[in-house]
C-alpha cells in the first residue's frame, strides 16, 4: 500500500505535539527506519552531492532578500533558509541605525519586523515532510533537549563562608597558588540580593538600554526576548556601563574585602573595562576563555543557578583550539555542543576539570589564566568585576608589556600605550609597591654571566 502523505495540518499538529522540529526537519539517523525518501537531494541540484554543513554555509553568504528567494525554489532549499542560523545573523549584521530589533517568534520573523517595521508581513511556517539532516535538526535538539543530570553532577569546587576566612587566608590559600574557591555569606548582604527580581529591575530600569551582545536593548525589550526565544545560544546582555547609566544600580552591591585592592583603579577612567551586569536565559552563557589582561575576577550569581567548569592554565578543554599566544580561541558554536560532544571527554586529559554549581548568594573567585566555562541553567542574573591586587600586579605588568597585541578593554590604539601609563600611574601614586614589583622583577632575571651551578659529581646540573 502506497504511503499516504499528512497534509499540512496534521504535520503542524505532530510539531506542536511532540516539540519537533518547527519545519519539521528530523534526525539523518531517522530515515532509515522510516521508510521514506529523503526529499533533500531532488531539491538541490547539483549541490545534492555537497553535504548539508557545505549547503548551509553557502547560504549564510546570501543576503536577506536572496535567502527569501531561494527559499522558495524548493522544499529542500526552504529547509537551508528557514534555519536560525541564516537569519539571527542577518538580523544582527541588519540592526536599526539605534542598534535595536524587535523579537517575535522566530529570527526570520524578528528580521521582517527588524527591517520593515508595521509592514512586515507574518512568516508562517510551512512544515516538510521526508526531510532529514542532522546538521539543521541539531540546532533544534540543543535549544530544546532538557539539561542531563550527569552534566549537573560533578561539584569539586572548595566552597569558605566569609564569616570564617579573612583576606590574609583568601590571598594565602586562594590567590597566591591560583585556585578557584565559592565564597559564601557575601552576596546575600546586600541589596541586589534581597531586590533584584525581574519585576523590580523592570519598573526601576525597564527603559534604560544595556549592551546584548551585537545589539543594544531596553531591558524590556531583552526580557521579551528572553521569555520568547527558543535559541540553540541565547543572547547574553553583557554591559559594562551599566553603573553609570542606571541610576541607583551600583548602590545595591560593594566589592567585598578580598577583592577591594584594584590596582587598575590608579588609571581612573581610563582603566580597561572592569565590571559588568550579566543576565541571560537558560543555555546562555560563556564559552571556554581566560580572563582579559591576565587579571582575575569574582563573580557574584544574584538570581539563577550557573554551572561552572574549570581547566588549569596549561591544559586547553578538549574541544577547543587556540593560538600559540592565546589571542585566537575556536570552540563549539554553542554551551549545549560542548557539553554534548566532549563533556565525556574531560576524563582524558592530564589533568580533570574543576566543575561547580554557584547557586543564588554565592560568589566564585576566577584565578588568572584559568581556562573557564559557564552555562546559565536557569534564568540568571550576575555581576562580575576583574581586577589587580598586590598579589598579581608584577604578572600583570609583564603581560601588558610582552603582549600589548592581547590586551583588550580599552581602545585599540592604546593597546601598546596601557603598560607605560599604569606604569606612570603606579609611579606617582603607589611608588614603594611599584618599586617593590621592579626589585622583585630583578631578581627573578638571573644575570647571563652567572656560573652554571655545579653538581655533587663536579659536572653540570640544570635547575629549572
Amino acid at each position: 500500500m502506497a504511503r499516504r502523505e499528512r497534509t499540512a495540518e496534521e504535520l503542524a499538529e505532530e510539531v506542536r505535539r511532540t516539540r519537533a522540529h518547527p519545519y519539521g526537519v528530523k534526525p539523518l539517523g531517522n530515515l532509515i527506519l522510516s521508510g521514506a525518501v529523503n526529499c533533500r537531494d531532488a531539491g538541490l541540484g547539483n549541490l545534492k552531492q555537497t553535504t548539508d554543513g557545505t549547503v548551509s554555509e553557502i547560504v549564510s553568504y546570501c543576503t536577506g532578500e536572496s535567502v527569501a528567494l531561494l527559499s522558495a525554489t524548493s522544499r529542500s532549499f526552504y529547509a537551508f533558509c528557514h534555519s536560525d542560523e541564516v537569519w539571527k545573523p542577518l538580523t544582527l549584521f541588519a540592526l536599526r541605525k539605534d542598534g535595536k530589533f524587535f523579537f517575535s517568534d522566530n529570527w526570520k520573523q524578528t528580521y521582517l519586523n527588524t527591517r520593515l517595521g508595521e509592514q512586515a508581513p507574518k512568516h508562517n511556517l510551512i512544515v516538510l515532510d521526508n526531510f532529514y539532516s542532522d546538521t539543521l535538526h541539531h540546532i533544534h535538539r540543543d535549544s530544546s533537549i532538557p539539561i542531563p543530570a550527569k552534566w549537573t553532577r560533578t561539584n569539586n569546587v572548595e566552597r569558605r563562608h566569609a564569616s570564617s576566612m579573612s583576606k590574609e587566608e583568601f590571598q594565602e590559600l586562594y590567590e597566591k597558588p591560583g585556585k578557584p574557591v565559592i565564597i559564601q555569606g557575601l552576596v546575600e548582604n546586600w541589596g541586589a540580593f534581597k531586590k533584584w527580581e525581574w519585576d523590580y529591575l523592570l519598573s526601576k530600569w525597564g527603559d534604560v538600554e544595556y549592551q546584548c551582545e551585537a545589539a543594544r536593548l531596553t531591558m524590556k525589550e531583552f526580557k521579551q526576548y528572553c521569555d520568547q526565544q527558543c535559541d540553540d545560544r541565547p543572547l547574553y546582555l553583557f554591559d559594562q556601563s551599566f553603573c553609570s547609566t542606571s541610576e541607583g544600580l551600583s548602590a545595591d552591591f560593594e566589592v567585598p574585602e578580598y577583592f577591594n585592592d584594584d590596582l587598575f583603579s590608579v588609571l581612573g577612567d581610563k582603566r580597561p573595562d572592569f565590571r559588568w551586569l550579566i543576565a541571560g536565559p537558560a543555555r546562555s552563557g560563556s564559552s571556554f576563555h581566560k580572563d582579559p589582561n591576565s587579571t582575575d575576577a569574582w563573580n557574584a550569581c544574584i538570581r539563577g543557578v550557573k554551572k561552572w567548569i574549570f581547566f588549569p592554565p596549561s591544559v586547553v578543554p578538549p574541544g577547543v583550539m587556540c593560538s600559540e599566544d592565546g589571542a585566537d580561541v575556536t570552540s563549539p558554536m554553542s554551551l549545549v555542543e560542548w557539553f554534548s560532544n566532549y563533556y565525556h571527554r574531560c576524563d582524558e586529559v592530564d589533568v580533570p576539570p574543576l566543575e561547580a554549581l554557584v547557586q543564588p548568594g554565592e560568589m566564585m573567585y576566577i584565578p588568572n589564566g584559568w581556562w573557564h566555562l559557564c552555562l546559565n541553567l536557569t534564568s540568571t542574573i550576575c555581576i562580575t568585576q576583574n581586577y589587580v591586587s598586590n598579589v598579581g600586579l608584577k604578572r600583570v605588568l609583564s603581560f601588558l608589556k610582552s603582549m600589548p597585541h592581547c590586551v583588550s578593554g580599552v581602545p585599540c590604539e592604546r593597546r601598546e600605550s596601557l603598560y607605560t601609563d599604569f606604569r606612570e600611574a603606579l609611579s606617582s601614586n603607589l611608588p614603594e609597591l611599584l618599586q617593590q614589583v621592579d626589585e622583585e622583577e630583578k631578581k627573578d632575571a638571573k644575570p647571563h654571566n652567572e656560573p652554571l651551578p655545579q653538581g655533587d659529581e663536579g659536572g653540570f646540573s640544570f635547575d629549572f
